[in-house]
Order: C-alpha cells, then structure tokens, then sequence
C-alpha cells in the first residue's frame, strides 16, 4: 500500500483508494483492540493509510457539490475509519491527531446538520443512493436519537416483502447478498434490537451451509449476475457476499465462519515462509485485505 498498490486499485474499483486503506485501518484497530495491542508501529500504519483517505488524490472521484459533501460513500467509510480509531488505544500513539479530530468532527456535524433537518437516505452519488453505505454512516455517528430515527426511515422505505433493507435506491423491492451481509453487520455493531432477527431473515433467504460451510447468493433468484458490488459470482454465490458473511456472522457469535474462511484462503494457493505470506496464484490485494478484516472478527 505504502508503494502506491492503492492507486492501481483505484483504476480497477469506483472507490478502491479510499476503500481499500478504510478496510485496511479497520483490520489493525480492530486486531489491536481484541488482542490488547498497544504499539507505536500499528498506529504508524493506520496513520498512513488514513493520510492516504484524507489525500486530494482519494478525494478526486468525489462530488463536492453534493449534499453531503462528497457523497454518503466517502462521509460514512472514512468517518468510521477515524472515530474507530479515536476511541481504539492505539489513537496516543498517533502522529496526526489533531487532523483526525478536526476531519471527524466536521463529517460528523455535516451528517447530523442533514439528518437533523428532515430524515433522509443520502446519495453516495448524484441522485444515486445505496442503503448499506447510509448504514456504515449510522455507525459511524455518536448520536443514537439520529442513529435509530435514520434506521427507522430505511426500514421504512424498503419495499421488498421480507423487510430486509434494499440493495439501491432506485430498486427498492430488490435485495442483493453482498449488501445483506454488510447491513446484517452494520446492524449488530450499533446493537439494532432486533438485529438477531434481521440476521436469520437474510440467512433464510441467502445462505447455504454445505458440510459447516456457508455460502451465500448474491441474487436472491440464485442467478449468476454480477457487478462491481458483487465481484465474482460462481453457481449463484458471490465472493463478496460471502467473504463478508464470515465477519457478519462471527460478529453475531457464530463459530462456524471458520471454516469458511479457512476453504476461501485457499483460493490462491498460500503458501508461509518465514512469517511471509506468498500465493503461487495471483495475488488479489482488495480480496486479501476482506479476508484479513473477516479474520480478525474470528480473534
């Protein structure tokens, strides 16, 4: 990432700069924090890669004429980015705190100014909303009356017969796995009453186990179409469906993710040499950073 791995990712994915090193953050604080870290050189890392959100270079693909500014996508990632880290053990040992704590503050106010006026589901992009990047935003903010009155009109709006939230605004009768599994996540985080029961609704409609391992269907109908959001789909299930699923449900307590994960790194073939991590296939960074997010869920 130091070498610039994060800009090739940024010509192959609409978000991948600020997306990978956002994940990348979260898998360090989140490590340090159920290991009891406490290191100078973690920190260092989450403050390159949060220099590398911050960049005008992140920032480019953005629209600063939105509402908010630069779209729910940039707002909601990189304000859960900063106050996981401002409230992670690791944040003493950051060189660039008054940075962090001037740029959360204002995407926290820019967020709770709107939401506070009228409820809305905000655009990632102009005139284009997805619901699982409004989630990420409600767990960013420390507001809980504001948290729950935006849950509340998102659940609301979904049209789709089961209730579960809609992958994109245009479509609100259509439900996709990749954005389940980050809501379902999304929800246990902020401790959504009823998170449980949104969890086993989206089970029942998109995970299948075969012999403890969970695969999970990016088109409700089991089809093979695929996007960007989805990335590869085999047989009707979606990598990053199911690549999520393993943090989605170790987050609500489920030990079989394990296994899931353990058949997933198999994919490239890994190989370990010296504390080194090699693949005799190719290499897939934005897919290994997903893995090392899931793991650390798994502790």
């Amino acid at each position: 990432m130091s070498k610039g791995y994060d800009n090739i990712l940024q010509r192959r994915f609409p978000e991948g700069k600020l997306f990978s090193n956002a994940i990348f953050s979260l898998s360090v604080i989140e490590f340090c924090d159920a290991y009891n870290l406490d290191s100078e050189s973690y920190a260092d890392i989450v403050d390159r890669n949060i220099n590398r959100i911050l960049s005008q270079e992140a920032l480019r693909i953005f629209n600063p004429k939105m509402e908010p500014k630069f779209g729910m996508f940039y707002n909601g990632w990189t304000l859960y980015v900063l106050n996981s880290y401002k409230e992670n053990r690791l944040f003493k040992h950051s060189g660039i705190k008054e940075e962090i704590l001037d740029h959360s503050s204002i995407l926290e106010k820019r967020l709770l100014d709107i939401q506070r006026d009228s409820i809305q589901i905000l655009n990632s992009y102009w005139d284009t909303n997805w619901p699982a990047d409004n989630l990420i935003g409600i767990v960013a903010i420390r507001d809980t009356l504001i948290q729950n009155k935006w849950l509340d009109y998102i659940l609301q709006t979904t049209e789709h017969k089961s209730g579960l939230i809609h992958h994109e605004g245009s479509q609100k009768s259509v439900i996709r796995g990749s954005s389940q599994a980050m809501i379902s996540f999304c929800l246990e985080q902020m401790n959504y009453k009823n998170s449980t029961d949104y969890n086993q609704k989206f089970k029942d409609l998109f995970l299948n186990e075969y012999l403890g391992i969970q695969m999970v269907k990016e088109n409700e109908n089991g089809s093979d179409v695929m996007d960007m959001d989805s990335g590869p789909v085999l047989f009707g299930y979606g990598a990053s469906a199911t690549v999520m699923n393993i943090k989605t449900q170790a987050s609500h307590g489920d030990n079989k993710p394990r296994r899931t994960w353990a058949l997933m790194n198999t994919i490239s073939l890994p190989v370990n040499f010296f504390k080194r991590k090699y693949y005799l296939f190719k290499k897939e960074p934005m897919f290994d950073m997903f893995m090392l997010w899931s793991a650390v869920e798994l502790k």
